[in-house]
């Protein structure tokens, strides 16, 4: 089986951009994901954070990322998501890229995806913490 992915993954050469922000702040879903080049990468780093605009998804890392608890619990940051948001998942859920591979989809089901539309990266908020 393949590796599933993190759907909060960030700009880099062989992402998969899959999501774009509306001007309404929402994530619209992309067909098909498009991988993203070193190109794609430099000029989307021109404008906005791309992070906070695009939604990108790469293999998740597990023990390889901060928001990784454990084998037996997951993506820490799906479960506060989820927990914080508190959306019910819809009975028909938009069509998603991703979600067959999806980190958050397998771990937390169709309650992962009431909220999804509406994550972004906040990039600076993550620097500043670590300085």
């Amino acid at each position: 089986m393949a590796s599933l992915l993190c759907p909060s993954s960030i700009a880099k050469p062989g992402a998969k951009l899959f999501g774009v922000q509306n001007a309404a702040g929402h994530i619209e879903y992309l067909d098909e994901p498009i991988i993203v080049d070193k190109t794609f990468v430099e000029t989307a780093r021109q404008g906005r954070v791309p992070e906070e605009r695009f939604r990108f998804a790469s293999n998740c890392i597990k023990n390889g990322c901060g928001h990784w608890t454990g084998e037996g619990t997951g993506c820490g940051l799906v479960v506060r998501i989820v927990d914080g948001m508190n959306r019910k998942a819809e009975a028909s859920l938009v069509v998603c890229s991703i979600r067959e591979r999806c980190r958050w989809f397998h771990q937390q089901g169709a309650t992962a995806c009431a909220s999804c539309d509406e994550i972004v990266r906040n990039v600076r908020t993550r620097e500043a913490m670590a300085v």
